[in-house]
């Protein structure tokens, strides 16, 4: 790994910088090194991951700081020079750890024999890399753009939910942006941290207890360029909210 490349990771996630291409690392065995040494250097620790898939369809994952869970209601300052990004997600806080390498591959059962519940979260994604043209895996350094995740209501009951099918509005600014059943790209939410839990390959320690995977924007994107409100309900969950400054 390049010395200057990985400090200039460092800085960027420590003060919300932008880096410029000739950052990019050329594979994602290194992005998953930059974005395990970031971590370690700024001395935080892991709360979640956020999985989904690289063009090829490789499955990957991104850790989410544990300083960066809010809670509905919750305000967030956005960057001036930038726009922010937020994604309606389904999420799953693990009851008991997925270890890598199962003996036999772990299917949607074992997924939600691993959960304690599932909640309702709106995932803030401010990109610190080129919003055009930087190639995968500089995207996966950065953490797939993730800087924080607001969490709603949960439900136990998982497993009584038409997770593909169900029901989801999303309000910007007080004005009714998405209405719709499903909206994941995968057809099915669980489906990335399945393959995911197949899959494991980061230097963070993989799927723990107690950690929230959120699985995916279930809505379009939406680019917020300034500050307002965010407001989005899923059936069978509840609504969630938050504030960005």
């Amino acid at each position: 790994m390049s010395d200057t490349r990985f400090l200039s990771f460092i800085e960027a996630r420590h003060l919300r910088g932008l880096l410029g291409l000739d950052l990019a690392p050329p594979t994602i065995e290194e992005a998953y090194d930059i974005s395990a040494g970031v971590m370690a250097a700024l001395g935080q620790n892991i709360g979640g991951w956020k999985v989904g898939y690289a063009p090829d369809g490789t499955p990957v994952a991104a850790p989410m700081y544990a300083s960066g869970f809010l809670n509905s209601g919750d305000s967030w300052v956005m960057r001036s020079d930038r726009p922010m990004i937020p994604e309606i997600e389904i999420a799953v806080r693990l009851a008991h750890d997925l270890p890598p390498n199962p003996r036999k591959p772990y299917v949607r059962a074992d997924i939600e024999d691993a959960a304690l519940e599932y909640l309702i979260g709106i995932e803030l994604i401010e990109r610190r890399i080129p919003m055009q043209g930087a190639p995968f895996p500089m995207n996966l350094a950065d953490d797939l753009g993730n800087v924080a995740y607001v969490t709603g209501p949960a439900t136990r009951d998982f497993r009584a939910l038409d997770l593909p099918n169900l029901h989801c509005r999303f309000w910007l600014n007080g004005k009714l942006v998405t209405d719709q059943r499903g909206g994941h790209a995968s057809g099915d939410p669980l489906k990335p941290l399945v393959d995911w839990a197949n899959a494991q390959r980061d230097q963070l320690g993989g799927l723990r207890c107690g950690q929230i995977v959120t699985l995916g924007s279930l809505t379009p994107l939406v680019i917020m360029p300034g500050p307002g409100t965010l407001e989005a309900e899923i059936e069978g969950f509840g609504r969630v909210a938050a504030t960005i400054a």
